[in-house]
């Protein structure tokens, strides 16, 4: 074990490849994130910005859970939580009247905080600035 130059032998050479997803009109396992994904890249959306990708349910993830999502979809696109399950992004709930904009060249991390308050969701832009909380709507 070496501890002289600060390394960590369990952690050196990890790395996540992201899981690509492609922002659609309709729920699908291409759209959907597996609650395994920690890095997401986002594929061309299939129709237009109304187009979105899911979260994996809640009871699926532990707390604590972050996901990043690498926003290249070319346009924008949406986030929500999956059909009927009454789950929350940003305190609103977002399985599909509303929903989490995604903003094209953003990074956006999410953590799920528990099953009864949900996920929490911020964006940084290509410049590194954190971007002012988005409200799902």
């Amino acid at each position: 074990m070496n501890t002289s130059n600060g390394s960590n032998p369990v952690l050196d050479g990890i790395w996540f490849t992201p899981r690509l997803v492609t922002p659609d009109a309709v729920s699908s396992s291409a759209a959907g994130i597996p609650p395994t994904a920690k890095v997401v890249q986002v594929g061309a959306v299939t129709n237009d910005a109304n187009d979105w990708i899911t979260l994996p349910l809640l009871a699926d993830v532990p707390n604590g859970h972050e996901i990043t999502i690498l926003c290249s979809a070319g346009t924008n696109f949406e986030l929500r939580t999956p059909a009927s399950s009454n789950s929350k992004i940003n305190n609103v709930d977002s399985d599909g009247t509303q929903e989490y904009l995604c903003t094209d060249t953003e990074i956006i991390k999410v953590i799920k905080i528990s099953n009864t308050v949900g996920w929490m969701a911020h964006a940084y832009s290509a410049i590194g600035a954190v971007v002012a909380a988005v409200i799902p709507d």
